[in-house]
């Protein structure tokens, strides 16, 4: 019963340590996987602790538990069994979440890297405070582990440092009750018994545990203690934001726009590759602060990043919904803002960005970017679009000083280079635009990609070269990044750009209404990255390598570099050309020119490893399911070994008088149990005088006796004993009512609840001053 109340009593301080995570991460998807490792660990060091089982046990118990957890939970299609592929992808995991904790801004969307990093926290911490406040008896020891996982989320520094004493008020209760229970009462029974103030420090820690989201610390809550460093290169990146964007739980509108055509809105072109992520400057630098002679007022002409000698111009009107940041959507390339908050942007030519800028009067540019995009912002920009022939790239040639600026990585990738010398071959490509549209079509076709959100953030050194050339499964970033670094392996000047899909047609054109621009909405799940390619007097081209399954990409072909038109609306109108009856998705003529290894039967772009569309929910997450089928084969388990313990190493007396226990215990649950005045010998002759069982009952009754008293029991009348106890419950059970055997599993908690209570009262009674036991 100790063991019992203590663990229950550190799950509580499990989910006091929740809300601390609340204040960092910007949505619960995380919440429910991390509680169920840190239960089932504590259920794990319970069963064992229940079945006899020392500490070694319980250590070995919880690696294989939390290795199974982590295998179900986090890493779903890594294979049927644990392997070293497994191993690798999760320590990818760990990587991811040790890269955005340095790198992102908080709070931050619960990407898969997190959440297994939480999971993983709450388990070993659970782990270990079991071990030590239950096995061991040092509940002041067991407490460090769940102060140091409580105490982690408080060290992201924010801006707001709030009341830390009524944050720190749900878990410092919780703590306090284990502490509590955990006091040695004195004598034989050392059963944790709730005392007055002990009840009131729990009714206050449930009471207070309701509103704990708003009393720890939440969206802008400061740091308790800053341990980020001052060299970490904490800066925002862009490409984090499109990233926490696409994996938040609901999509969101964040932009109405009026467009004369479907472009897309572009926040920045990233220019170095860190061999993790895509950033604006240097890849060890924080937030990117181009030089002053880059920057422009945009209530100003502006000039192009790159100068462009084919172009055609667009018109987008946009009113902001719910986004906040300090890079401004816009098509590119800009050359006119109106509107109010265009005396609040400048134009940034290295990086080719809009930004919302605080400038004060007679400094020049010489201030720093503030978010300025907000809710309820509007404005307009003009813009001249690249829109060269394919004829006109091909003639382009670039100088070694460019190219080799271009196409810096920090590291040899000779595996991907080889990758895609093998799809130019395969594709005849000889010049730097035919090698890009090659690598284009092999990602969003013949190299049989599959587009899936539900993966981890792409890091780790090895998780690129993983990607490509074994998984296949990302989202844009993976493709972006994988098709930009592969162009630069093979001396090709390219870059990721970021920012939203066009998004969904809400309000179509009407000139003769006078309505001569298209209504656009774009959601969180319009974000998006891309590639750029550099032609010198042609601009940035943008390239489309993400096969996404509901088509709302603009892919450039060899016939029209520039489309206005995305995939979807293309295929609708080639269809309508060939006039056909059904969509039709086009196979690619040639095998694969890099087939990955060991690779399955091709899966279609179009659908997730399940065959559902775009990773659609084909009826719920199965992983709860597996834990709960787990849990249940834990516990049948624990019952097994025990009764099998106390088979077999019981003494036979205990095993007679546990045996008319649970007779007894049977009586009581289906309505006809033992008076207070009657003997067992009393009960089983009711029994057969009402016709409820045989006349097997007077020898168990003798048998009973005998072991109460003392006679001669052996192994082999304690089996007798047992085997009558079974036919008697049997009999007893068939005796009764369908409405008893109903409620049969109610009578004996409430029976043991309200006994519990008188002894409690009776020992209350006997400790009172004048009285003596």
């Amino acid at each position: 019963m100790r063991d019992t109340i203590l663990a229950a009593a550190l799950a509580l301080v499990l989910f006091a340590t929740a809300p601390a995570y609340s204040r960092v991460l910007v949505d619960d998807t995380w919440r429910g996987r991390s509680l169920a490792a840190g239960l089932m660990a504590l259920a794990v060091g319970w069963a064992v602790r229940r079945v006899g089982g020392g500490a070694f046990a319980a250590l070995t118990s919880s690696v294989v538990g939390l290795v199974l957890f982590t295998y179900v939970t986090a890493l779903p299609s890594v294979g049927l069994l644990p392997d070293a592929s497994s191993l690798a992808t999760f320590r990818d995991l760990l990587d991811a979440a040790a890269i955005g904790l340095r790198d992102e801004i908080a709070p931050v969307a619960s990407t898969p890297a997190f959440t297994a990093a939480i999971a993983t926290g709450a388990w070993l911490a659970s782990y270990l405070a079991h071990e030590l406040t239950v096995r061991f008896r040092r509940a002041g020891a067991g407490l460090v582990p769940f102060l140091v996982f409580w105490a982690l989320p408080l060290t992201v520094p924010m801006d707001d440092p709030g009341s830390a004493v009524l944050r720190a008020l749900p878990f410092l209760a919780a703590v306090g009750i284990v502490l509590l229970l955990s006091t040695p009462q004195g004598g034989e029974d050392d059963t944790p018994r709730a005392t007055v103030s002990g009840l009131a420090v729990g009714a206050g820690a449930l009471s207070v545990a309701l509103i704990a989201p708003l009393l720890l610390p939440g969206y802008g809550g400061a740091a308790w203690v800053d341990l980020s460093g001052a060299e970490s290169p904490r800066g925002y990146q862009p490409i984090v934001d499109v990233t926490e964007r696409l994996q938040l739980p609901g999509e969101r509108d964040v932009l109405r726009i009026r467009s004369s055509e479907r472009l897309y809105l572009r926040l920045a072109g990233l220019d170095s590759f860190d061999g993790g992520t895509w950033r604006l400057g240097p890849s060890g630098a924080g937030s990117f602060q181009p030089a002053e002679s880059s920057l422009y007022r945009a209530d100003s002409p502006l000039p192009p990043e790159e100068p462009a000698r084919a172009t055609a111009t667009a018109r987008v009107e946009v009113e902001v919904l719910d986004l906040a940041n300090i890079y401004v959507p816009t098509p590119y390339q800009p050359v006119t803002v109106r509107g109010q908050l265009a005396g609040e942007m400048v134009w940034s030519t290295e990086g080719g960005f809009l930004a919302t800028w605080s400038v004060a009067e007679g400094e020049g540019l010489t201030g720093q970017p503030r978010v300025g995009v907000s809710e309820g912002a509007t404005y307009a920009v003009d813009a001249e679009r690249p829109v060269p022939s394919i004829d006109q790239l091909r003639a382009v040639e670039l100088d070694g000083e460019t190219r080799a600026r271009w196409t810096a990585l920090p590291r040899d990738y000779a595996r991907l280079a080889e990758a895609a010398g093998a799809v130019y071959e395969a594709a005849g490509a000889t010049t730097d635009v035919d090698r890009a549209l090659a690598l284009q079509d092999w990602f969003t076709d013949g190299g049989r990609f599959t587009y899936d959100l539900d993966v981890p953030a792409l890091r780790g050194d090895q998780a690129l070269e993983r990607f490509v050339l074994e998984d296949r499964v990302g989202y844009c970033e993976y493709f972006a990044t994988a098709m930009a670094v592969m162009l630069r392996a093979t001396g090709i000047p390219a870059r990721v750009a970021v920012g939203f899909l066009p998004g969904t047609v809400t309000d179509p054109a009407d000139p003769d209404a006078g309505q001569p621009l298209t209504e656009y909405t774009v959601s969180t799940a319009d974000a998006h990255a891309w590639v750029e390619v550099l032609f010198p007097g042609y601009g940035w081209i943008t390239f489309e390598p993400t096969p996404r399954s509901d088509l709302t990409q603009i892919v450039p072909t060899e016939e029209d570099l520039a489309p206005v038109e995305n995939l979807r609306e293309r295929r609708l109108r080639e269809l309508g050309e060939l006039d056909t009856g059904e969509q039709q998705t086009p196979t690619p003529d040639t095998p694969d020119p890099v087939p990955a290894p060991d690779s399955a039967t091709p899966t279609d772009p179009g659908t997730d490893q399940s065959g559902t569309e775009d990773g659609a929910d084909d009826g719920g997450p199965w992983w709860p399911w597996v834990l709960a089928l787990g849990l249940l084969a834990l516990i049948g388990t624990v019952v097994l070994s025990r009764r099998d313990r106390a088979a077999g190493h019981t003494a036979p007396e205990a095993r007679v008088l546990a045996a008319q226990r649970s007779l007894l215990a049977t009586g009581r649950r289906y309505g006809v149990g033992r008076a207070p005045q009657e003997t067992t010998a009393e009960v089983v002759r009711r029994w057969q005088a009402e016709g409820r069982v045989s006349a097997g009952g007077d020898r168990f009754a003798a048998l009973a006796q005998a072991a109460a008293f003392g006679g001669d029991v052996d192994a082999a009348i304690a089996a007798e004993a047992e085997a009558l106890v079974a036919d008697l419950e049997a009999e007893l059970r068939a005796s009764v009512s369908p409405r008893d055997r109903a409620l049969s599993p109610l009578r004996v908690p409430l029976e043991t609840t309200a006994a519990s209570a008188r002894r409690a009262g009776a020992a209350v009674i006997s400790r009172a001053p004048g009285r003596r036991g």
